[in-house]
């Protein structure tokens, strides 16, 4: 390989963005651009004290952290209110450090205020499209003639170049992107370590092939290819997007970017070529399109904001909610079109936060359409993230709940309504019972002062209206208790403690009137359970006293045991009494349903069973034949 001289004016051509330091890291020179960016710079001035490495962050620029950096992205800033960057890298060269660069531009304003053009920039430098741009846009008829002129005088300097390369090569050894040179015949005499590592060749593989041998791939584009042959053999320009294959037989996507140079003759001398790696940014790419295709395709609300917040596009839901048309809403932030005076502070807060946190986001708030009408959203979103790791965009899907909180409301008004109703319907319970109750008692006074006062005169059939009498008492004392009692349970719980079942049961077995041709037997040890100890016994007394009460054997039995799952308790009460036909299985469970006379049934036990479990969301049913007695299951689902 021929070895090539450099001049530092010829230099500055093609790295116009460029810092050289010594070891002392003050600026020896810079680039015609860099001073132009930087216009207060002077050589001899500290770097330290003007600059700042922004990435990878130094607390301190030293020789030492520079020489650790070399071959690596590396973003620099002004120090004193210049606010824009630099990338690029730090290049050790002998006892000095070179720096080489390119501004990070967003916008063409930017440029202009900058007072930037063409020649500012390297010709492979990609801010070339944004700045083409700029020429096309602005430039007079004159300023077109000089331009050519100025570009003439220019392809004259570049044949001067030829000892360049030398300088060239070492800057682009630490370049990021890879980089080769080949003969005018296409034949690669040099490269770059990052060409070796994004095609998984070596250098004795690569050098004397040309660049479509190295790089030909199934899925290469024969267009794209074709274009940039023909570019290359007619000693112009190119760039182009291509696949380029790898050693192991995959590819990836590159923007390929490529110069001739030329000789003191005006010949082509050699070919320069950088090859960007952009398969991330396609595959981005292609995953926007398919975000795009979904979202418009969904039925909610979406919206796609830059990485201000402020909106890029919307699918046609949201056109339809909002009232807005996509050009109205494109470049505002929704909030400013959106919110109003019912929105919560306190979601907007956290809207605020996760947006710039970079965080998902989902709440629920009020917004307005175009016409003033007020909507309720539930909306989900997060951040998209560049090839940097740096914030893009955002995605949100907005949900129309409107609906649905109208029913929220409703629910609890409704709530709120059934609670102040049973509070009222358990006042008059309390005051019914109350009131019944008091006649009762005078009543029962009563008929023992008469027993009392005439005792040994009434006649044997007076005593037995007399007894009648006392069971048709005692019989409305127990269904007002009863009412009472039923009017209760649908208060929440307010105990909620351990309750042994087995010792609620036996003592229930103690407590109640059982016929002594009747036997009650406990089949297992029954649980531990968490309730409220009152309902339990009540639960149970009624189902074990319904049961006694209804048996017609000669020989009664009354079953009760419990089964296990993971997720409930269930329970029965077994008796061998007259069974209840199928038809009834459902009617019995009514208030003040009986299906057989009996002085001692209110009709109101089974009532109140029923409404104990539902109250703890559980489920009570019977296995039944007339004649053959019936099982009464209940289960009750475990609480933690």
């Amino acid at each position: 390989m021929e070895n090539f001289t450099f001049k530092k004016e010829n230099f500055n051509k093609i790295f116009p963005f460029y810092v050289l330091l010594n070891n002392n890291l003050e600026i020896i020179s810079y680039g015609t651009s860099f001073g132009k960016l930087y216009p207060s710079l002077k050589k001899g001035d500290s770097f330290n004290e003007n600059f700042r490495i922004k990435r990878p962050f130094l607390d301190t620029i030293t020789a030492k952290a520079l020489s650790e950096n070399v071959n690596q992205l590396v973003i620099i800033e002004c120090r004193t209110g210049h606010d824009t960057v630099i990338r690029g890298q730090f290049e050790l060269l002998d006892d000095k450090f070179l720096f080489v660069g390119s501004p990070w531009f967003i916008s063409i304003e930017e440029i202009k205020s900058k007072s930037l053009n063409i020649f500012d920039f390297a010709n492979y430098d990609p801010l070339l499209d944004l700045l083409q741009l700029l020429k096309t846009q602005e430039i007079s008829t004159l300023e077109l003639r000089n331009l050519l002129k100025i570009n003439n005088d220019q392809r004259e300097e570049l044949k001067k170049e030829r000892e360049e390369l030398n300088m060239q090569s070492l800057v682009a050894s630490a370049n990021n992107n890879a980089i080769i040179f080949t003969t005018p015949d296409a034949k690669i005499f040099w490269c770059n370590d990052a060409y070796l590592k994004l095609t998984g060749f070596s250098r004795e593989e690569i050098f004397g092939q040309t660049p479509v041998e190295i790089g030909n791939n199934p899925a290469i584009e024969k267009e794209a290819l074709q274009k940039m042959i023909d570019l290359f053999y007619s000693g112009k320009p190119f760039d182009v997007e291509i696949t380029h294959g790898r050693k192991d037989g995959s590819y990836f996507w590159t923007r390929t970017q490529g110069q001739p140079v030329y000789n003191d003759k005006g010949e082509i001398q050699q070919y320069f070529a950088m090859i960007e790696d952009m398969t991330e940014i396609k595959e981005k790419e292609e995953q926007l399109k398919l975000l795009s295709l979904i979202a418009e395709k969904n039925m909610n609300s979406v919206v796609i904001c830059d990485r201000d917040g402020r909106i890029e596009w919307v699918n046609e839901s949201f056109e339809q909610v909002t009232g807005y048309n996509i050009f109205e809403l494109v470049g505002k932030k929704p909030g400013e079109m959106l919110q109003g005076k019912d929105t919560s502070p306190e979601a907007v807060a956290y809207l605020s936060r996760q947006i710039r946190e970079g965080e998902p986001f989902n709440c629920e708030i009020v917004n307005y359409n175009k016409n003033g009408k007020k909507f309720w959203l539930q909306i989900t979103g997060q951040a998209l993230y560049n090839q940097w790791g740096e914030i893009s965009r955002f995605f949100a899907i907005q949900e129309d709940i409107t609906e649905r909180k109208k029913l929220e409301k409703q629910r609890e008004e409704l709530m709120n309504s059934l609670e102040k109703s049973n509070k009222e319907l358990e006042d008059y319970a309390q005051i019914v019972s109350h009131d019944l109750k008091s006649p009762l008692r005078s009543i029962n006074s009563l008929m023992a002062w008469i027993r009392e006062e005439n005792e040994g005169t009434m006649t044997e059939q007076t005593s037995l209206y007399f007894s009648m009498i006392e069971n048709k008492l005692e019989k409305m004392d127990s269904l007002i208790q009863g009412v009472l009692t039923y009017s209760r349970i649908d208060r929440a719980d307010v105990n909620r403690e351990k309750v042994n079942l087995d010792e609620i049961v036996n003592n229930i077995i103690h407590i109640i009137d059982i016929p002594s041709h009747i036997k009650v037997t406990v089949d297992c040890t029954l649980p531990v359970i968490l309730a409220d100890r009152y309902r339990m016994q009540q639960l149970f007394q009624n189902l074990i006293g319904n049961a006694v009460t209804y048996i017609d054997k000669p020989e009664g039995t009354v079953n009760i045991g419990h089964n296990e799952t993971k997720a409930a308790h269930t329970f029965y009460v077994k008796d061998n009494g007259p069974g209840i036909a199928k038809e009834n299985h459902e009617k019995i469970f009514k208030i003040f349903q009986s299906l057989v006379k009996n002085e001692r049934s209110t009709g109101l036990g089974l009532s109140i069973v029923k409404k104990i479990i539902d109250n703890y969301k559980g489920k009570i049913w019977l296995e039944s034949e007339p004649g053959h007695g019936t099982t009464f299951f209940i289960q009750l689902p475990k609480t933690k």
